[in-house]
């Protein structure tokens, strides 16, 4: 039947705390391989966590790229529309062995 989210979640429109981990040149590149972080409000699903995420780490922001990386909460494969609640495990895993080349600078 697939991963039940319960839409009267307590922490709905707070700001709530995550878990996250990264992993493979992930967590060597961040130079952390996990983290306990307060998200705003605003972000409600995996998209805007990796758009925070990429705002959060701005020069090397362009590894979280959506098309760059797969995601799981709480174990389980997440699509970009996973809601998030608080006390979630997120782990963020590059679809590559390989980093991207950093964007050129204009």
């Amino acid at each position: 039947m697939g991963y039940q989210r319960h839409a009267d979640s307590p922490a709905a429109g707070q700001p709530r705390s995550l878990k996250l981990l990264y992993f493979a040149y992930l967590a060597k590149l961040l130079r952390r391989d996990s983290e306990e972080l307060q998200v705003p409000a605003s972000v409600q699903d995996v998209t805007g966590l990796l758009k925070w995420l990429r705002h959060k780490w701005r020069d090397k922001g362009y590894l979280l790229e959506d098309e760059r990386v797969r995601v799981t909460v709480n174990r389980q494969f997440a699509e970009p529309f996973t809601r998030l609640d608080g006390g979630d495990e997120v782990a963020i895993t590059p679809n590559s062995p390989n980093p991207p080349p950093p964007p050129a600078k204009q």
